[in-house]
C-alpha cells in the first residue's frame, strides 16, 4: 500500500524542454517533407504539442506563455495554408 502513498513532484520545466525539443524535430521534418499531405499532418501534431506546452506553462513550467502562444499561432497559420493547398 505504501507504493501508492508517495507523491512524485512533476518537473514541468524538464518535461517542457523535452516536448519543445520534439516540436523542433517535427518542424525540421515538416520543413524537409516534400509531400504536402504528410507536411499537413506533421503541422497538426506540432499545433497539438504547442497546446501541451501551454498547458505545462499553466501547470508551473517557467516559460513565457506569450512567446509560445505566438509560436503556436505561426504553426497554426502554416497548418491552415497546407490544409487549403491540399483541398484544391
Amino acid at each position: 500500500m505504501g507504493f501508492f502513498s508517495k507523491k512524485q513532484k512533476v518537473n514541468y520545466d524538464e518535461l517542457f524542454k523535452e516536448q519543445y525539443k520534439s516540436i523542433n524535430q517535427l518542424a525540421m521534418q515538416a520543413h524537409n517533407e516534400l509531400d504536402y499531405v504528410i507536411k499537413e499532418s506533421l503541422y497538426a501534431v506540432i499545433v497539438k504539442k504547442y497546446d501541451e506546452l501551454l498547458d505545462m506553462i499553466d501547470q508551473g513550467a517557467n516559460y513565457d506563455k506569450q512567446h509560445f502562444q505566438s509560436l503556436k499561432e505561426s504553426a497554426m497559420k502554416e497548418y491552415e495554408i497546407l490544409q487549403k493547398m491540399n483541398k484544391d
